[in-house]
């Protein structure tokens, strides 16, 4: 819950438990008057001729009286409870949110110091003369054209997040056929992932459609595609991908898309925290013990959400980690 909504729910409940409290404590005050004025063999002032209740104004001085002190003190009390309350919910989630803040820079700043000081060492070979044939100048160029290449990817996904979370991010909803979206996707893809030492498969294909942005559903599918290449544990891994028709929550027919490659996986404890811009887990997504922003797969989760589906996480029947997405499909 939104810390607006915490202020709305705790602003109603400052107002409506004191009135039906005061209700509460009125009922049982006039029970207790009750019984005072028949041990006294006195009327109820309720039931008395006018004349008896001039009589007995002092006891009902005392009723209004005390009636008032329990209101205005339960008024008091449940204000100080709320609004401690709220006031520390609103500290507790800046402190989180100052700790997540912290921990996304530093894996934002590991992201770009890492290619730029091979950008400064091979720099530096060139122009002390190391690379001092051909074939090591056109090595050194061409690991600074890759490592160019990989801080503008940084740049573009930070701009990107940056863009859907404030919603300034334009989405242009169509009917996309599932199968031919991925057999087109794999077939543009496939040779720039096996460089990468990842083949890209494909085992079934549904021909429904759903309501998606094209862009937006490309940039999800690399997004997971560079997050299996970067966590593989060998030299050559792959991603299946398949598309299955399923019944969803609400009973109607839905599109389940699989992407499961068959690197290390993580615990199945931390597959609800992948989606996280700052949770890490490298260490068992990783030999080398890799450090990094997360953004890929947080990316990924609010494009999906933002066009109407759903992302999540499992672990793959043969090991490694599978990603799920699901679509409504289009009637």
């Amino acid at each position: 819950m939104t810390i607006k909504k915490r202020m709305i729910v705790t602003n109603i409940l400052m107002i409506a438990v004191p009135v039906v409290l005061s209700f509460i404590a009125g009922f049982f005050m006039r029970i207790i008057l009750w019984g005072v004025f028949e041990a006294l063999g006195l009327p109820f002032p309720d039931e008395a001729p006018p004349q008896q209740v001039v009589e007995h104004m002092p006891f009902m001085y005392l009723f209004f009286l005390g009636q008032m002190v329990i209101i205005l003190g339960i008024f008091f009390a449940s204000n100080m409870f709320f609004t401690r309350r709220l006031v520390r919910q609103i500290m507790a989630e800046h402190e989180k949110y100052e700790n997540n803040r912290k921990i996304l820079i530093a894996g934002i700043s590991h992201d770009l110091r890492t290619p730029l000081t091979v950008i400064k060492a091979y720099l530096e070979g060139l122009e002390t003369g190391v690379a001092d044939t051909p074939e090591k100048q056109k090595k050194y160029r061409d690991t600074i054209t890759a490592k160019a290449n990989d801080l503008e990817k940084i740049i573009n996904q930070l701009f990107l997040f940056s863009k859907l979370d404030i919603g300034d991010l334009p989405m242009n909803l169509q009917n996309i056929e599932v199968g031919k979206f991925i057999q087109d996707l794999t077939d543009d893809l496939t040779d720039e992932y096996k460089q990468k030492g990842i083949l890209l498969e494909i085992e079934n294909l549904a021909d429904d459609s759903v309501r998606a942005d094209v862009l937006w559903l490309h940039n999800v599918f690399v997004n997971i595609f560079e997050n299996s290449a970067k966590y593989k544990n060998k030299d050559s891994g792959k991603v299946i991908i398949s598309a299955v028709r399923v019944k969803g929550i609400n009973g109607k027919a839905a599109m389940e898309i699989h992407l499961c490659d068959d690197g290390p996986g993580v615990p199945p404890e931390t597959l609800d925290k992948l989606f996280d811009v700052f949770y890490r887990l490298d260490s068992s997504r990783s030999t080398q013990g890799q450090r990094g922003s997360g953004l890929g797969l947080a990316i990924s989760s609010k494009m999906v959400q933002h066009m109407g589906g759903t992302i999540r996480a499992e672990l793959g029947e043969s090991g490694g980690l599978a990603i799920v997405i699901s679509f409504p499909i289009v009637p």
